[in-house]
């Protein structure tokens, strides 16, 4: 029982569908993982142990009916709960407490899975870091803002978290933490109830160890039923690498990871090869800042009005930023996002997916900030689903990894391809 905690959540759940554990055995090995590691990581904004295994002890007793019953998971601090605070990472919300459950929540009990607590964000899912380290090296930061939801996956916490992305705060940290991590297309998990930041680039997404657990996720989210493994024997995808724009502010690591990957992808058979970017492609970095910072100042001014000194520096400037970009510039942004995704839809007629960088190379060493979130910004900004999908380490140890990018609204499919590329970069022991 004691490897429990490194099962994945389809695991899990088959085996307490089997009456082979209970979910108070689950609980008690992640409990377990919890209070050796937590004081180490900081992964947890609010942990309630005891509630945790409660509820696992009354799902000893239940019939497992849903896809995660007994299965374990970790809530992003942005995400309401009506049973724990919802602090959004900011001083001004410290005691916050929600009345209801934010949908994506309630979706995942009705599921059956039980939450151990609420994970550490940046302040208001932006810049100023929590107190998360990497489970790799407690040096080095984990990303953000999804800071302590992919530390806690990658130390063995949890199977799954609740994340979200706006730059690159759910693939950045996958990246760093060595987890897999999914951005759907843009509203293709619902909001309600999660803290907004930017409307046309906020987007939930979910982190885990093992790529069929975004899927059975992604299912429960969609409220389908849970997917069977894609089967690519007789029709391999086709993998394109896309250095884009900012390859060489890249790390040479990373460039190396990069084509390592779509080496070990050829060496299946599948067709590969190398797309280069559309010259507007060089403007959606740009785009993203003024998109994002338009709508923040928009969103979230009345924090900037009432909370300074509560707030930090770094919010505070992308308000002001926010505030003086014209309704011109803004929608010139929106309308270099619109002309980029038509470029890219006919781009996809040659290939399946685009295999690009997924951070500038691994952890950066400490924790005053959380990574440059550069190689994320622009696929976030065309409204597209995103993979993490971690790829071995750098000669300290510390996790490497790509990104798999595919067109709007091919969710599914590029899930299946997600899980595809994971068993060639990551083949079972």
């Amino acid at each position: 029982m004691t490897d429990l905690n490194r099962r994945s959540a389809r695991n899990l759940a088959q085996r307490i569908k089997m009456r082979e554990v209970k979910p108070s055995e689950v609980m008690q090995a992640h409990l377990d993982r919890i209070a050796l590691r937590e004081p180490d990581i900081g992964a947890f904004q609010y942990l309630d142990a005891d509630r945790a295994m409660d509820r696992a002890m009354a799902a000893d007793l239940q019939h497992a009916n849903g896809p995660l019953h007994g299965v374990p998971f970790v809530i992003k601090d942005i995400i309401d709960t009506d049973d724990m605070p919802t602090g959004w990472g900011s001083d001004l919300y410290s005691d916050r407490r929600p009345v209801r459950n934010a949908a994506c929540v309630q979706m995942f009990l009705d599921a059956g899975a039980i939450p151990i607590g609420k994970t550490v964000t940046t302040e208001f899912a932006y810049f100023r870091p929590g107190k998360t380290a990497n489970p790799h090296n407690l040096a080095h930061t984990p990303g953000g803002s999804s800071s302590g939801s992919a530390a806690a996956v990658a130390d063995f916490m949890a199977p799954l978290a609740f994340g979200s992305q706006t730059a690159a705060s759910l693939i950045r940290p996958a990246a760093y933490c060595g987890v897999y991590g999914f951005r759907p297309t843009i509203h293709g998990y619902p909001l309600a109830g999660v803290m907004g930041l930017s409307p046309s680039l906020d987007t939930l997404g979910v982190l885990a160890r093992d790529p069929n657990d975004l899927a059975l996720a992604d299912a429960v989210l969609r409220g389908t039923n849970p997917p069977q493994a894609a089967q690519f024997e007789d029709n391999l995808p086709r993998i394109s690498l896309m250095r884009g724009p900012h390859w060489m502010d890249g790390s040479i690591e990373m460039r190396d990871t990069c084509t390592r990957a779509l080496s070990a992808i050829a060496g299946t058979g599948a067709e590969t090869g190398e797309i280069a970017h559309p010259e507007i492609f060089a403007d959606l970095t740009a785009a993203h800042n003024t998109v994002m910072a338009y709508e923040a100042a928009r969103l979230r001014r009345d924090e900037f009005e009432k909370g300074i000194p509560a707030i930090s520096l770094q919010f505070q400037a992308l308000i002001e930023t926010g505030l003086e970009v014209s309704e011109a510039n803004y929608q010139h942004a929106k309308t270099v996002r619109d002309r980029a995704v038509m470029i890219l839809e006919q781009l996809f007629r040659d290939t399946d997916a685009l295999l690009v960088p997924s951070a500038p190379g691994s952890a950066p060493v400490g924790l005053e900030a959380t990574g440059d979130p550069l190689f994320s910004r622009m696929w976030n900004l065309l409204q597209i689903p995103s993979v993490a999908v971690p790829f071995g380490t750098n000669a300290d140890g510390l996790p490497l990894g790509v990104q798999l990018i595919a067109p709007r609204g091919s969710d599914a499919r590029l899930l299946d391809i997600a899980q595809w590329v994971g068993s060639i970069l990551n083949p079972p022991d």
